[in-house]
C-alpha cells in the first residue's frame, strides 16, 4: 500500500499532483488517497491498480485542457465533434485486468471550469464548449469494480465502460449539472456481464445507459447480461434509462427495483437514434425486462426503431421481447410502442402498469419551453407496427382536470390483445 502524499502529492487543490499521483499508480498495489484535493490531469490505470479515495479526498480535474490525454492516444478513443469534447479523461483503463476504484471519497471533473455559459436560445441549458470526454474511461477491461464514490461535476459523461466485461458498479453517488448537455451519468457500451446497484444518479442528460456502438473497439461484441438494481435516478432534461445507440446488439437485461424523478422520459428504447438515415442502421434490441419500477417523468415509455417523425421510417433494426411490469407513478406525455414497417417490433409485454395522467393532451416542444422530445398526442398509449403486444393488468388515471385525452390506447396497424384491462381504444 502507497500513499500518494509519500510520492510528493500536496492534496492542496492548487498544486497539480498529476506527476506523484501517476508514480504511485505506476509503483503498484494499493493507492491510497487520505483527505484533501488532489488536482490532476489524466491518471492512467494499469491491471491490477486499486485506488482507495478516502473519505475527505476528492481527485479534481485540471482546468486546462492540456494536461489531458490526446484524442488518439488509443484506436478506441474519439473526440466527439458534434458534442464539443477534446477526447480527454480524467481516470483511463485501457485493456486492463483487475481494476478498483472505491474508499469513500471523491471524484470531480471541475465541469465549471469548461462549461459555465448560459445558452440564450435555451435558457435551462449551457452552451456547448470544448471540454474534457468522459470523465471516467474504462475500454476493453475484464474485471473492474467500482464503489462507494461519490462522482460529481463531470463536463460530459461521468463514467463510461467500452467493451467490457466482468463489472461491478455499486454504491455510486452520481451528481451533474442540470444545464450541462451529454453529462450522462453510467454509460455501459457493448459491456458482458454487468451489474450496477445501490446508486443514486441526478443528472441533466441520460442517467443510465446501455449501448451497442464496436465500431471501435478491437474485439467486437454485444452489449449483454447487464443486470441494474435498487437505483434511484433523475435526468433533468433526457432519460433516466436509455436503451439504444449503434450499430450492433443490445440483449438480455434486467432493471429491477428503480425509483424515478425528472423532466422528460422514464425508459427509453430506440434503435436508431440518428436524424441521418445513412450514418446508422440502428441497434438489435431484444430480451429486456423492467420491474418494480415508480415514475414522475413526464413520459413513462417511448420505445420505438427510429428517432424520426412518422412516415420517414429508416432501420431495419428489430426490438423485441421486451417486458415491463409493476409500474406505478404519473405521466403527463403519452407512452409509445412505434415500429415502422419495415423493422420488426414485437412480443412487447406491459403488465400491472397504472399511471396517473396530469397531461392535456396533445402538446409540442413549444409548451415545454422548446426543450426537445416532449411531442406527445391526445392517446395516453399509442402503438403502431407492432406485433404481439400485450397489455395486462393496466390502468390509466385522469384527474378532473385532465382535460384533452381522446382515448386511452390509439392502435395502429398493430397487434394488441389486452388482458384483464379496460382502455377506451381507437383505431
Amino acid at each position: 500500500m502507497s500513499n500518494v502524499r509519500d510520492y510528493g502529492a500536496v492534496g492542496n487543490g492548487i498544486v497539480k499532483d498529476t506527476r506523484a499521483i501517476q508514480a504511485a499508480i505506476d509503483a503498484g498495489g494499493i493507492v491510497t488517497f487520505t483527505p484533501g484535493v488532489y488536482l490532476t490531469g489524466t491518471l492512467y490505470l494499469h491491471s491490477n491498480s486499486y485506488l482507495e479515495i478516502q473519505a475527505g479526498a476528492v481527485i479534481l480535474g485540471s482546468p486546462d485542457m492540456e494536461d489531458y490525454n490526446a484524442a488518439d492516444f488509443v484506436q478506441q478513443n474519439v473526440a466527439s465533434k458534434a458534442e464539443v469534447t477534446s477526447g480527454g479523461h480524467l481516470i483511463v483503463a485501457v485493456e486492463c485486468e483487475n481494476v478498483t476504484l472505491t474508499g469513500g471519497g471523491g471524484i470531480d471533473g471541475n465541469q465549471p471550469a469548461f462549461v459555465n455559459e448560459v445558452n440564450e436560445a435555451a435558457p435551462f441549458m449551457y452552451k456547448r464548449s470544448m471540454r474534457p470526454a468522459q470523465m471516467i474511461f474504462f475500454c476493453e477491461c475484464t474485471n473492474v469494480h467500482v464503489s462507494n464514490l461519490v462522482l460529481r461535476n463531470s463536463p460530459y459523461w461521468t463514467c463510461f465502460l467500452h467493451g467490457c466485461e466482468e463489472v461491478t458498479i455499486t454504491g455510486l453517488h452520481i451528481h451533474s449539472h442540470a444545464m450541462v448537455l451529454n453529462d450522462d451519468g453510467i454509460d455501459i457500451d457493448c459491456c458482458r456481464r454487468v451489474t450496477i446497484s445501490d446508486c443514486i444518479i441526478d443528472t441533466g442528460d441520460d442517467s443510465i445507459t446501455l449501448r451497442g456502438s464496436d465500431v471501435r473497439l478491437k474485439k467486437k461484441r454485444a452489449c449483454e447480461y447487464i443486470v441494474v438494481n435498487n437505483c434511484v435516478l433523475t435526468s433533468r432534461y433526457a432519460n433516466a434509462i436509455r436503451v439504444g445507440v449503434g450499430n450492433g446488439v443490445i440483449r438480455c437485461a434486467s432493471f429491477n427495483n428503480i425509483v424515478i424523478t425528472g423532466y422528460r422520459t422514464a425508459i427509453s428504447i430506440v434503435s436508431n437514434w440518428s436524424n441521418d438515415p445513412k450514418s446508422s442502421k440502428g441497434v438489435d434490441i431484444s430480451e429486456i425486462d423492467f420491474s418494480n419500477i415508480h415514475s414522475t417523468a413526464r413520459r413513462f415509455l417511448n420505445l420505438k426503431l427510429d428517432n424520426l417523425s412518422d412516415g420517414e421510417a429508416k432501420t431495419s433494426a428489430t426490438i423485441k421481447d421486451i417486458s415491463i411490469r409493476n409500474v406505478r407513478g404519473t405521466m403527463e406525455l403519452n407512452n409509445t410502442v412505434r415500429g415502422n414497417g419495415i423493422g420488426m417490433v414485437s412480443g412487447i409485454t406491459l403488465d400491472d402498469i397504472r399511471l396517473t395522467n396530469f397531461g392535456k393532451g396533445t402538446a409540442s416542444d413549444k409548451d415545454f419551453k422548446g426543450a426537445w422530445g416532449h411531442v406527445s398526442t391526445d392517446a395516453s398509449y399509442e402503438i403502431s407496427n407492432a406485433k404481439d403486444v400485450i397489455i395486462r393488468n393496466c390502468k390509466v388515471v385522469y384527474p378532473e382536470d385532465s382535460k384533452g385525452w381522446a382515448c386511452d390506447c390509439r392502435i395502429t396497424d398493430a397487434d394488441v390483445s389486452f388482458e384483464n384491462t379496460t382502455f377506451n381504444c381507437q383505431k
